[in-house]
């Protein structure tokens, strides 16, 4: 008899993709490590704010060590996306990371919302990223997702012309696509974001206004991995180190790991295995770019 809380759903969807190694789903981890840009880049004013700017720095500092750790003791590889503002600031924090197995991918200088830009301040802040990764790191990343998931139409492009294999950016599917110049993409969603469950300003509402109970968002989140599996999406989990590296929260993403690893089935990859993988002849379907 089937459990209450796991039905015998009648409806089985036809899988659009066929993950490697016989998998189901695919999970990508993913940590934007947005630290004091966060709030420098809403309101530069709020630098002399030290209540409001430890918070963001609590990120970089405790947040970020924390996920490495649990990363290798689960044996789990992700994606870090990181502000060049953060890895001038945080070098040490940056170099470990890009030490690691994990993977580097770009997100602005100054966490600038891209939508707000034109063309060639876009471009213009992609090209400083890119210089500050090779000074600091001798890294060029091949990933990038735009700071508040905001894109241009014209962001594809010029991705693929500076040499980006992939992007993360964008909500129209939920499994990778090729845009017609090649890029992938690889669908997020805000359901899967710890912002909406975690973020808190006494200030500024947009921040949120009630932190959410780790247990709640559990649920929330488990529900929607359940499910991508059974359906063979690409999960693909958001979470920034100020926000979630506070420790409940990192017991939070431990109970996530353990399930999907208890689940099974389940292929385990950063951004550029998997635009690798569709790139390479997946089963994906076009968008235009």
């Amino acid at each position: 008899m089937a459990s209450p809380s796991r039905p015998a759903f009648r409806y089985q969807p036809e899988r659009r993709i066929s993950w490697p190694e016989g998998a189901k789903c695919a999970v990508m981890i993913c940590f934007d490590i947005d630290g004091e840009t966060t709030a420098l880049s809403e309101n530069p004013a709020w630098k002399d704010r030290p209540t409001v700017m430890s918070q963001c720095l609590y990120g970089p500092q405790i947040g970020v060590p924390r996920f490495l750790d649990v990363l290798e003791a689960y044996d789990v590889p992700a994606t870090f996306f990181i502000p060049t503002w953060i890895v001038e600031e945080h070098p040490d924090m940056a170099i470990r990371i890009h030490e690691s197995r994990h993977e580097i991918g770009a997100h602005g200088h100054l966490h600038e919302k891209l939508n707000e830009c034109t063309p060639a301040e876009e471009e213009e802040i992609l090209e400083k990223s890119l210089a500050i990764f090779a000074r600091v790191l001798e890294h060029r990343p091949i990933g990038h997702r735009a700071p508040w998931f905001e894109t241009n139409p014209g962001t594809p492009e010029l991705l693929h012309r500076h040499g980006f294999r992939y992007s993360s950016s964008l909500m129209g599917d939920d499994i990778p696509y090729q845009h017609t110049n090649g890029l992938v993409e690889i669908p997020l969603q805000w359901h899967l974001e710890d912002w909406e469950q975690f973020a808190f300003h006494p200030a500024d509402p947009k921040w949120g206004v009630m932190p959410e109970n780790p247990d709640k968002v559990f649920d929330l989140w488990w529900s929607e991995f359940e499910a991508m599996h059974d359906f063979g999406c690409c999960f693909v989990l958001t979470l920034h180190p100020w926000l979630s590296g506070r420790p409940s929260r990192v017991r939070l993403l431990e109970r996530m790991l353990l399930g999907m690893k208890e689940k099974g089935d389940v292929w385990f990859a950063t951004g550029s295995e998997i635009a690798d993988f569709v790139a390479s002849g997946a089963k994906e379907k076009k968008s235009g770019a």
